[in-house]
């Protein structure tokens, strides 16, 4: 099955991933460690996004198949932190990191990385 994204969209869609960590928990109020948190991965996330080899990429430092091992470290990095008292014990944390991380498996899935420009 041919993957919808190539390089380019997955860095846009990234970008947006990076903005929505950064600014939604401010927006939607959540409690001040999971905004933090969330300030935290955001700004990593467009680090490494602004760094990859992509057409959208600032630096161009890192190679798009090492991009997407970043992505399962997030990814798996996401999933335990379901697991945390500060989302789950939250609904509205929860909610927001479950379609958050959603939507982030989405992208991973649906992107191919074998494909550079």
């Amino acid at each position: 099955m041919k993957k919808q994204l190539n390089a380019k969209n997955h860095g846009i869609v990234d970008y947006v991933f990076s903005g929505i960590q950064l600014l939604a928990p401010i927006a939607l109020g959540l409690p001040k460690q999971a905004t933090q948190t969330y300030l935290g991965l955001g700004s990593g996330f467009l680090g490494v996004n602004a760094c990859s080899d992509t057409p959208v990429g600032l630096a161009k430092k890192i190679d798009f198949r090492n991009h997407q091992k970043a992505d399962i470290g997030f990814l798996a990095g996401l999933a335990l932190l379901t697991a945390t008292p500060m989302i789950r014990n939250n609904k509205k944390t929860l909610a927001f990191h479950l379609g958050f991380l959603a939507m982030a498996a989405a992208n991973y899935l649906l992107t191919d990385y074998s494909s550079r420009r």
